[in-house]
């Protein structure tokens, strides 16, 4: 059974970290949209979440702060600024891949990853909490509109994750603008 618990409660991080490091699923609130979230790292965790969305990735994944962004892309003195000028923010950030230990099946076949560090405090501080990143996907099954209300999403989900934070309803949105930093040029995948 899932369990949902709201946005205020003083326990939010301890319980959605526990969901996390038991290779759980989590659904939280971004500054676009709901995601579902796991250990980026835990590939069992990562297929999980393929077979409910309906598709492979790859995907994005949430992370604190640029040093922990440094940690999973290579970035030049010049990247790093045209980085620091997108986040945080509603932005996601496609760049090299530097070898860790995120799971092969969120990584690119060009070797870029899809990083966002999101302008909302719950993401930010728990990846901070945990150490690493986590997955920073949609809450929706391949083909339909991403989800933006808890009763909703409870509704379709309901026992496909761990843990809903319900931040109540989230306005409508397309989910990040997407931008290619891995060539180049600067590219706009998704505006």
């Amino acid at each position: 059974m899932s369990k949902v618990i709201k946005i205020d409660n003083p326990e939010i991080y301890e319980q959605a970290a526990n969901v996390i490091r038991d290779g759980g699923i989590i659904i939280y609130p971004t500054d676009t949209l709901y995601g579902f979230g796991v250990d980026a790292r835990n590939d069992a965790a990562v297929e999980q979440l393929f077979a409910i969305k309906g598709r492979a990735g790859p995907w994005s994944i949430a992370v604190s702060n640029m040093e922990m962004l440094e940690r999973y892309a290579l970035l030049s003195k010049t990247d790093r600024s045209k980085v620091e000028n997108y986040l945080p923010g509603p932005v996601t950030l496609i760049l090299p891949f530097s070898d860790s230990d995120i799971s092969s099946s969120i990584i690119s076949e060009r070797q870029t990853i899809g990083i966002r560090i999101p302008d909302y405090s719950f993401p930010r501080s728990l990846t901070e909490k945990l150490g690493f990143p986590i997955t920073s996907t949609s809450v929706n099954r391949t083909g339909t509109p991403a989800l933006n209300d808890p009763r909703e999403i409870k509704s379709e989900f309901d026992d496909e994750f761990n843990l809903l934070i319900d931040a109540g309803v989230l306005p409508t949105s397309k989910g990040s603008t997407i931008i290619d930093l891995s060539g180049k040029t600067i590219q706009i995948v998704r505006d």
